[in-house]
């Protein structure tokens, strides 16, 4: 995996770098007589391509190591008398239809449900016990919304939580 991870960990890289590039171009937004100024609408993006470059490099060190060890053998077909089941490609299509119907009913629902949902969802399918995996779900949704639509006052779809305020 060595070769691979090198090659999808520049391709991360790349693109953090040019996030960045692209981010100098948006508008700054001028101080209104305080001391601190808000931030601009690069300051996203930019933590995200700083993100991609840190994680991309750290992929690429990682193939880079591993490229330098000895290949493991290829797993057997057999174990212990038992034929090993071929590739599930059911993940990734779960988590398309997943997005799919995030865009689709956020307006709707909100971002609130949806996104807890989802998160829930993607949690059980990976072992984790229902009741944490609604628990975790909810309060990551919670903070992120916080953050985003509170804070940073990023317009997310309220939905059928719109007349409690959220």
């Amino acid at each position: 995996m060595g070769k691979k991870d090198c090659i999808g960990g520049g391709i991360f890289a790349c693109l953090g770098i040019v996030i960045w590039v692209l981010t100098f171009s948006f508008p700054e937004l001028a101080a209104v007589g305080t001391v601190h100024a808000h931030p601009g609408p690069s300051l996203f993006p930019r933590v995200l391509g700083t993100l991609f470059i840190f994680f991309g490099s750290v992929v690429i060190f990682n193939g880079w190591r591993t490229s330098k060890l000895p290949l493991p053998p290829p797993p057997p077909e057999e174990e212990d008398g038992v034929k090993i089941a071929p590739l599930n490609y059911f993940n990734p299509i779960l988590v398309i239809i997943l997005i799919a119907a995030f865009i689709a009913l956020a307006p709707k629902l909100g971002f609130i449900i949806m996104g807890a949902a989802v998160l829930a969802v993607l949690m059980i399918k990976l072992h984790v016990a229902p009741l944490k995996s609604i628990i975790a779900s909810v309060c990551v949704i919670c903070v992120i919304y916080f953050v985003f639509a509170k804070i940073l006052r990023v317009p997310l779809p309220r939905g059928i939580l719109a007349p409690l305020g959220f």
